[in-house]
This record gives structure tokens, C-alpha cells and sequence, in this order.
């Protein structure tokens, strides 16, 4: 029998002789039905209602200022245009199959998802395109006159309606002919975003808008551990099985080291991996993790397995960075890299922290104990096979 913590049965008064086999197969049946009951129940509250754990409003747009117009180009995934642009659906993905009947709805959604103003005056779109990629990426391209006065102010007025979802947001960057303009992180609450034209209007060596901050990549990297649920539902798996100091140290430096690897190659576009592969392969690691706990006894593959995995969590990990627009338009990439890693380590300590002393008192309350850890490990593997569906059924 898997337990979190050693029991003391010796106070038990004996069995019967002939009845003790029979009865002991029937307690250990009881408490594995107990334990699979409590972890189906614990995954369904766990299992969020999209299938993309991992921040699925991945919505970047670019604004440059060229010859006679203003062009904002933006990307965002089939899935989530349908969310934002098609609330009508009810939740329903949009697929490729879809995207004809879908155009023009898409091509509206397109032309009005910003509302753009110069000086305060609003500046009305002249054209609007939209495209499906390979990838089942859309792409709108919405062009408006060139702006003169400043502030240039953008307003991602479309985005109110995902409000109820934590990381939904664009990362809006803006170009110049000349000059970068500025750059932010756009959300619900706060989706407007205002810079001044004056540094395209100087010389060309004119100092450029300084890009996020050192502190901004940090909370970013914080943020990003606590609000991916994936990434956190892994780490809970690999704290399960641990019984002492050591055996957390090694598989937290593991799954560290690992994605850390990865995090700097996808980051400087060293070795990338879609999105449509990182995100089922992640789910997929969480059914093994906890699985693996589930064994009670970790196996001696434990560390090579984290480090395996932790591979695969970095490049979901460097889709933030994808969306901040790292290194784009000059800007550096080892410092806000380094900042966004000690982050997600900030991030990943302060989440070890709590959960490690709540499992260790568990494992001293044999009652609680007896089903704690098989209820958690299962319901780790219930929800990690839920979005392993999800995401291979996109």
C-alpha cells in the first residue's frame, strides 16, 4: 500500500486465521476507490476551462509608422480569435475548417480591436486584411493614416471581453521610421497604451524609448510561475514523493537546470519548438510525474526524468518571452533572459515553500496521510491527461 508516511499497525488486534488475506485485500481496495473518488473530484475543480494551461492568449501586435500610413500587425491563435472575436460560440473552438464562414467576422474583429487617436482625435482604419498561417495562426494586418500629433494612443478594446481570464493580454510594441516608441504589456484592466511621436521625429541617432525594465522581467517571470498552472501542477508532482531536504534540492535543481537550458536557447532563438508540440508534451509530462509519485517509492530514473521533462517546460516557458517581443527592434536579450529565469525561480521557491510544509504534516497525521498522497498523485495525472486531450484535440 502507497502512504505518505509509515503506519503503526501494531495496536490492531489480529485477524482471524483465514480472514486476514481476504480482509486486507478488501481495505486496500476500499482505500484506493476513497483515494480515486477524492483525486477525479480534485481534478475537475484543478482542470481550468481551456485546454491551454499555459497562458492561451498568446497576442502580439506590431504598430509601425511607414511613408504615409500607420500599420498594425497582429497574431494570435484560430482559438483564441474565436474567443474574442466570436464570443457568440459559446466556447466552442474555431478551427481551420471554420475560418471561411468566420472571415468576415474575423475581418471586423480586425479593424475595430484597437481604437486608435492622435492628439485625442480618433484615427478611422482604412483597410484591413486577415490570413490563416500553417500554423492555424490568424494574421491581421489593419492600416490607418499616418499620424502626426502626439500622444499616439492605442486602446485594445476587444480585450474587455476576456477579462475574466488572468493572462489574457497583447504585448503591443511601437515603431517609428527612425526610432522605437514604446512598449507594453496590454490587459484587461489596463489595455491602453500612449506614446509620443517626437522621437521619430528627431535625427536618427535620437536615444530610442527605453525597453522593459530589468524589475519588469523579473515580476514577469514571477507571474508567468504562478499564473502557469501546468508548470505548477508539475512541481507539486515531483514534491509528493519527496521525504527529505535532499531528494527536494536534486529534483527542483533538475527540473532548474533543465528548463533554464532550454529557456536561454528558445530565448535566443538558438533552438524553437511550436507551440502545438511544447503544450501537449508539458500535459504529458504531468500524467507521468504523477503517476510516478504514485508508486510512493521514487524510481532511481527520478532525476534523470525531471531533468528530461524540465527540457520541454523551458521552451513553454520562453512563449512570455515570445510574447513581450524579446529582442526585438534592438533590444537586448541576455539581461531581460536572466531577470525572467530568476523569476520563475523566485516564483518556484515561494510555491515550494508553502506546499513543502503542508505535504511533510500530512505525512505526521497517518488517518489524513493514508489517502493524501495517492488522492493527489491521481488527481495530478486526471488533470495532466485532461489537457493532454485538450491540446492534441486543440
Amino acid at each position: 500500500m502507497w502512504s505518505i508516511s509509515r503506519l503503526d499497525c501494531s495496536s490492531r488486534a489480529p485477524l482471524p486465521a483465514g480472514r486476514g488475506e481476504g480482509a486486507g485485500r478488501r481495505a486496500r481496495a476500499l482505500s484506493f476507490s476513497r483515494s480515486l473518488s477524492l483525486a477525479l473530484l480534485l481534478s475537475l475543480a484543478l482542470v481550468p476551462s481551456t485546454g491551454h494551461a499555459h497562458d492561451p492568449f498568446e497576442i502580439t501586435t506590431d504598430a509601425h509608422i511607414a511613408g504615409a500610413e500607420l500599420r498594425l500587425h497582429s497574431t494570435l491563435s484560430l482559438i483564441t480569435a474565436g474567443r474574442i472575436c466570436m464570443p457568440g460560440r459559446a466556447g466552442k473552438p474555431l478551427r481551420r475548417a471554420d475560418y471561411d464562414g468566420a472571415r468576415a467576422a474575423l475581418e471586423v474583429c480586425g479593424r475595430d480591436f484597437f481604437e486608435v487617436a492622435q492628439a485625442g482625435q480618433a484615427l478611422a482604419p482604412r483597410a484591413v486584411r486577415v490570413a490563416l498561417t500553417v500554423e492555424d495562426d490568424l494574421d491581421i494586418t489593419t492600416s490607418y493614416g499616418r499620424p502626426t500629433r502626439s500622444p499616439l494612443a492605442f486602446d485594445a478594446v476587444y480585450l474587455r471581453r476576456v477579462a475574466r481570464h488572468p493572462s489574457a493580454g497583447v504585448v503591443l510594441t511601437v515603431t517609428g521610421e527612425r526610432a522605437f516608441l514604446g512598449q507594453q504589456l496590454l490587459r484587461p484592466e489596463e489595455p491602453t497604451l500612449a506614446v509620443s511621436l517626437e522621437p521619430d521625429a528627431a535625427r536618427p541617432d535620437a536615444p530610442r524609448a527605453p525597453p522593459p525594465s530589468f524589475t519588469q522581467f523579473l515580476a514577469l517571470g514571477v507571474r508567468h510561475i504562478l499564473t502557469g498552472y501546468d508548470h505548477l501542477l508539475f512541481l507539486l508532482g515531483l514534491l509528493i514523493a519527496c521525504r527529505t531536504l535532499r531528494a527536494v534540492l536534486g529534483v527542483v535543481t533538475c527540473f532548474t537546470v533543465a528548463h533554464s537550458v532550454t529557456l536561454a536557447l528558445a530565448g535566443l532563438q538558438i533552438v524553437t519548438l511550436p507551440s502545438r508540440l511544447v503544450e501537449p508534451v508539458i500535459a504529458a509530462t504531468i500524467v507521468v510525474v504523477g503517476l510516478e509519485s504514485l508508486r510512493g517509492t521514487p524510481s532511481r530514473w527520478r532525476y534523470v526524468l525531471t531533468f528530461a521533462f524540465g527540457l520541454m517546460h523551458g521552451f513553454g516557458f520562453a512563449s512570455a518571452l515570445r510574447e513581450i517581443g524579446l529582442g526585438q527592434n534592438g533590444a537586448p536579450i541576455v539581461l531581460p533572459l536572466f531577470a525572467f529565469n530568476l523569476g520563475v525561480e523566485i516564483g518556484q521557491i515561494a510555491v515550494a515553500a508553502i506546499a513543502l510544509p503542508i505535504l511533510w504534516r500530512l505525512r505526521g497525521a497517518p488517518r489524513i496521510a493514508r489517502y493524501a498522497a495517492p488522492t493527489l498523485s491521481i488527481g495530478i495525472s486526471a488533470t495532466g491527461l485532461v489537457w493532454l486531450l485538450q491540446r492534441i484535440t486543440g
